[in-house]
């Protein structure tokens, strides 16, 4: 990018960030599943394709590296709850089934992925039965879906970098 930038031209760059939160108030050892395969998804990236995921943080020094000067930064939030009235239920439960449906569609690579990045086959097999039941449970019930207080947050972060003007 800084490459066909015109001089004193700007440069801005938006990636997910590592500040990532999940937390279900009635089942703590789903959270923490929750955060090892995280984490091990992440490692296992890294180890089998060579990618760095979640690189927001990195991002100013990229784009040092790149030339760029007047670098900037900007984190973008979201946090979601299924008890949160300004979303619709239809939307909600749209949602779960979506990525459910993803969850059960690609198990088979996210497994080898979750032990690549050093979660145990125990631990992938518990994080998995707590998932879909966990699931299951909230798409049962309306009621519960809307009183299910479970916190979800990501970031974005936001970079820009101006280019050098000529002498």
């Amino acid at each position: 990018m800084a490459r066909i930038t015109k001089p004193g031209g700007l440069v801005a760059a938006i990636e997910g960030g590592r500040m990532v939160s999940f937390l279900d108030p009635k089942d703590e050892d789903y959270t923490e599943l929750s955060y090892e395969a995280n984490q091990a998804w992440l490692r296992a990236v890294r180890r089998l394709e060579g990618k760095e995921f979640k690189i927001g943080e990195r991002l100013p020094g990229i784009l040092q590296k790149a030339g760029l000067y007047e670098i900037r930064s900007e984190i973008h939030a979201d946090a979601w709850l299924y008890c949160d009235p300004r979303r619709r239920l239809h939307d909600i439960k749209a949602q779960l089934l979506f990525e459910s449906s993803l969850s059960r569609e690609s198990r088979t690579r996210d497994r080898r992925y979750l032990e690549a990045g050093g979660l145990s086959r125990t631990r992938i097999s518990q994080y998995y039965r707590k998932h879909d039941s966990r699931v299951k449970e909230l798409l049962s019930d309306d009621k519960k879906l809307r009183a299910d207080t479970s916190f979800y947050g990501a970031t974005f972060v936001l970079v820009t970098g101006r280019k050098g003007t000529l002498r």
